[in-house]
């Protein structure tokens, strides 16, 4: 088959930095793997909505009119109950009429289904899409996801999964996704522990082993560490219980006293430290604390632009973050990085730090007490150039493998051939 045309699902919104660059990464991607293949993106949001409205004016890299508005409403994160309830209703209206197939001539159908049956094939756009987790807590959220892998499985139009982190299934969700990784012609995960949950599923299709698409849009250099004067190091908060939803728990309270003492030690030690934002959510929690965070003396850096969070990144010696991100943006221009996650936030910060071979700078947030933080950030520092060179040449190597790999997939799938 010449895949003439390719359907991307789902380009995601520009309310966080982080997604938009899986946006960018999958397509430059793309553009390396088959730059003869049209692409066409497919906004998880209706084409009336502000968000697919910003993600529009941001593509630049797609031609003009390959950004499609999908059919989904549904929206936990800003829709009262009453409002979701009806959301659900036009959306599941929708969703049964595009799976059933009955509409005479396809008037009926949604513009994504138009769009998927219409291409030669579907690619699902990589991240921490697929997965079934109390942050969501209920099975809605994960069927609108899949809702492209059903369009294209019933109307055998041959799929494929982009880098993925996929975690936390059991029962009718295990069951309704393994189904569907089944059936793609290919499935590559973006981080080591993602590869080794999915290698237990048994799959009888291509299971890859990749890293995520945003690390194709760096330039992995090893950086030169401040020459005599105080280090500088970029500090990315989230204090978000689960996803970008939740109230902060008790956990997260003491988390978030930790991460405010880690600041003022670094400070006093002489560090020039800089609170670097690039989310709406953690933008609300550095407004609640800036009182705090002035007396402690850091600096402030907002943008929701990945080339110019890489640009920001690359002038730091380090970076400890806790959006996995932030850590994309400065590992993929060399910057040394500590990773502080929750472990119900799911494999895709230790596994993606296992992926580049610097593991033992994944810290979970039960063991970052404000002195192992301090510890590993000195033990980072002294590491220097050294640890600024095995990034850059871990991050190089399995960009160009990601980029080769779906070459071969795509060449090979018995889907796609």
């Amino acid at each position: 088959m010449d895949l003439d045309s390719l359907t991307l699902a789902y380009a995601y919104g520009c309310r966080n930095a982080g997604d938009f660059a899986i946006n960018e990464g999958s397509l430059a991607l793309l553009s390396r793997a088959c730059p003869e293949a049209d692409v066409t993106a497919v906004s998880r949001f209706a084409s009336a909505s502000p968000e697919y409205q910003r993600m529009a004016d941001r593509l630049d890299t797609l031609a003009e009119g390959a950004l499609v508005g999908g059919p989904i409403t549904y929206d936990p994160e800003r829709q009262s109950r009453p409002a979701q309830l009806a959301a659900l209703a036009r959306n599941g209206l929708q969703y049964g009429v595009d799976l059933a197939g009955v509409a005479e001539g396809r008037s009926a159908h949604s513009a994504l289904y138009e769009r998927i049956t219409d291409g030669d094939a579907l690619l699902f756009n990589g991240g921490n899409a697929i997965h079934y987790s109390p942050s969501h807590g209920n099975l809605p959220y994960l069927l609108a996801m899949l809702y492209p892998l059903q369009v294209a499985r019933r109307n055998d139009v041959p799929y494929g999964l982009l880098p993925q982190t996929t975690f936390g299934l059991a029962g009718l969700p295990k069951r309704l996704v393994r189904s569907l990784l089944a059936d793609a012609e290919f499935v590559m995960t973006r981080d080591a522990i993602t590869f080794d949950y999915l290698s237990e599923f048994g799959l009888p299709t291509q299971l890859i082993n990749g890293v995520d698409t945003a690390f194709l849009n760096g330039t992995p250099e090893p950086s030169a560490p401040s020459d005599g004067g105080p280090a500088r190091i970029a500090a990315v908060p989230r204090f978000s219980t689960l996803g970008d939803t939740g109230e902060l728990d008790e956990a997260g309270e003491r988390m978030e006293e930790t991460f405010l003492t880690y600041l003022e030690r670094l400070v006093e030690s002489g560090h020039e430290v800089t609170l670097t934002i690039q989310t709406e959510i953690d933008e609300a929690w550095a407004a609640r604390h800036r009182d705090r965070l002035d007396d402690i003396g850091v600096g402030y850096v907002e943008s929701y632009d990945p080339d110019a969070l890489r640009d920001h990144y690359a002038g730091m010696d380090l970076l400890v973050t806790m959006r996995l991100h932030a850590a994309i943006f400065a590992l993929s221009v060399g910057t040394p990085t500590i990773g502080v996650y929750r472990r119900e936030w799911g494999p895709k910060t230790p596994g993606t730090f296992r992926t580049l071979d610097i593991a033992e700078y994944a810290m979970p947030w039960d063991e970052a007490t404000a002195e192992a933080l301090t510890s590993t950030t000195e033990d980072a520092l002294d590491e220097g150039a050294a640890l600024s060179r095995h990034v850059a040449d871990n991050v190089a190597m399995r960009s160009e493998a990601l980029v080769s790999d779906l070459r071969t997939a795509l060449a090979t799938a018995d889907g796609f051939a």
